[in-house]
């Protein structure tokens, strides 16, 4: 996306410039980083806490890819299980967000603030 990469350094932009070539980040991305932004978890329990929320972005083939994506752009990681969390197969694997990762979503979540603030803005002109 040309548009976004040129307006990137704009005041008002975020306090991560390191994460910036990351943004925007999909809707199935940043709803998995957000699931993880709570802690560590295995797919199953980032399935879970998305339907919990109604979110209705992911299936398991749409998760587990974006997580090898995420993987591969070192914005999540894999990690050891919680110390005290129940893990009900050798073969799951628990997912967590990298630095990098945090600071993405917090980027993103600055960025998705900002547009909601500029729709905001423009209904309240129109019901004036």
């Amino acid at each position: 996306m040309k548009i976004m990469r040129e307006r990137r350094g704009l005041p008002g932009s975020t306090n991560f410039p390191e994460a910036e070539r990351y943004l925007p980040v999909r809707p199935s991305a940043f709803a998995v980083m957000a699931a993880l932004a709570e802690g560590p978890k295995p797919g199953v329990q980032i399935l879970e806490r998305l339907e919990g929320i109604g979110s209705g972005i992911l299936g398991p083939g749409t998760l587990y890819r974006v997580l090898r994506e995420l993987r591969q752009e070192r914005l999540i990681e894999r990690v050891a299980a919680p110390e005290g969390e129940a893990v009900g197969d050798d073969r799951q694997q628990f997912h967590a967000l990298s630095v990098l990762g945090r600071r993405v979503l917090e980027a993103e979540a600055e960025r998705l603030r900002r547009t909601l603030a500029v729709a905001a803005a423009g209904d309240r002109t129109r019901h004036s």
